[in-house]
């Protein structure tokens, strides 16, 4: 027996008889003469021999403690799929993180050939709007500990101001009533000059940004041009640098398609040849299917399945480059976007809850200038009394504890304006792999337990 990594997101009391189990959340793996076990529940991986997996999956009583301690074996009193629906059920009623996503404005610099946003509005936030949020926040002083917030657009830089003005506020409220402060921007990355990037990463704290580029320039230029057509990936690329040496994380996000495929391994090459190399977090995505995009984009999009495999062999590319570790799926918080502290605000102080509804009236759950930031429409009722727990597809699943059921707006509203009809997270078709990746990584680095 091996343990390769013990519980990282959960704690397990100690088994007080000898009526034990084996815990529902673990996904058994093969590997080589063996089985990894990983439990989604508590983060635990432990790779057992055939002859250990079989004895203690049919007599769970002769397992060692450690397994106990890291919940592959729990006792049969816990009803685990019960317990963790109602660790679910409360962080939906979690107030202790308030989490905004901030839209500056829907208009954009850029004429994205597999643009999702339609027609671009000129639509910003306004004074008003700028008031509101503020006393949103002021509003639910000592129900929150933590404070999230994410820039975004359009193109968020286009709105540099009220970021300013915004970061100001919040960074006095949040140390005035010892509140922890993250920021990220989500940002085409084309305005990032020397004197903007200073500023907003030692002025307004705004340390971490998510920033596209489409390949290497042949391919980038082509897909993410300005409005007249000029191309972008130069300067993008030495903002890069400017925000990483000002100290800045900086995740790279690669948008893959059948057009600019054949450009990404040599995109790979480019950072792993750069000073940027290892400076910079890079996740590989495929262009999605919403309402607005282009219907000659619509053909070049891989499935998910499709996808799975290509994000696969890019990241194993990327890792031979020194660019990737290997990793495993990380839980998202309990709730999901379905927490009562995640709002979306737009730039008129509507509320989403879903950032892929933005500018679609049908989705407003309330403004921010009212004291009841909720709607009485009967689809959000629906949407904040979703579990994955009572979706089929879901129930027996053993992934529930890390993707929350997956997007609840896509398995709710297949219908609906925005996003695809794909409930489940794309991670889910490669996951496996990258699991057996991980442990084989930390076998021949021999960073493991042996018992």
């Amino acid at each position: 027996m091996k343990i390769i990594r013990k519980n990282i997101w959960r704690t397990y009391p100690e088994c007080q008889n000898n009526n034990i189990k084996w815990s529902f959340w673990n996904d058994c793996i093969p590997y080589e003469e063996g089985v990894i076990c990983f439990n989604t529940r508590s983060g635990a991986i432990v790779i057992l021999h055939k002859e250990e997996f079989s004895k203690y999956q049919e007599q769970p009583c002769l397992a060692p403690d450690i397994l106990a301690q890291a919940g592959i074996v729990v006792s049969d009193d816990i009803d685990e799929k019960q317990e963790w629906s109602t660790e679910y059920r409360k962080g939906k009623k979690n107030t202790s993180v308030l989490d905004l996503t901030i839209l500056l404005t829907l208009q954009c610099q850029f004429n994205c050939v597999y643009c999702f946003e339609g027609e671009k509005s000129n639509s910003v936030l306004t004074d008003e709007t700028c008031a509101n949020i503020k006393s949103f926040i002021t509003r639910r002083t000592g129900l929150f500990k933590k404070l999230y917030v994410t820039w975004f657009g359009g193109e968020p830089l286009l709105g540099i101001k009220r970021i300013r003005e915004l970061s100001g506020f919040i960074l006095d409220f949040c140390k005035e009533h010892s509140i922890k402060y993250y920021a990220d921007m989500t940002t085409n990355g084309y305005a990032l000059t020397s004197s903007k990037c200073n500023m907003l990463v030692n002025e307004c704290n705004i340390k971490r940004y998510i920033i596209t580029l489409d390949g290497t320039a042949k391919a980038h230029n082509k897909r993410r041009p300005l409005l007249n057509g000029a191309g972008t990936f130069d300067v993008i690329w030495n903002n890069i640098f400017t925000l990483v040496n000002l100290g800045a994380d900086v995740l790279v996000r690669v948008t893959i398609d059948k057009t600019n495929i054949d450009n990404i391994r040599e995109f790979i090459d480019l950072i792993a040849d750069s000073a940027i190399a290892k400076k910079v977090g890079l996740v590989f995505v495929r262009t999605i299917d919403y309402s607005f995009t282009p219907d000659n984009v619509k053909d070049t999009i891989y499935t998910m399945e499709e996808f799975g495999k290509i994000e696969m062999e890019l990241i194993k590319y990327a890792h031979s480059k020194g660019l990737l570790e290997y990793t495993t799926p990380r839980p998202s918080p309990l709730g999901g976007c379905l927490r009562n502290g995640d709002v979306v605000i737009g730039t008129k102080g509507e509320i989403y809850k879903c950032l892929d509804t933005i500018g679609e009236e049908a989705w407003i759950t309330g403004h921010i200038s009212d004291d009841n930031e909720s709607s009485d429409a009967s689809w959000y009722q629906d949407w904040l009394s979703w579990e994955p727990s009572k979706i089929v597809i879901c129930e027996n699943c053993k992934l529930q504890p890390m993707c929350n059921g997956g997007c609840p707006h896509n398995a709710l509203f297949t219908s609906k304006m925005h996003g695809t009809d794909e409930q489940c997270p794309d991670w889910k078709f490669n996951y496996k792999e990258r699991i057996q990746l991980y442990v084989k990584e930390k076998m021949q680095l021999h960073e493991y337990q042996e018992i």
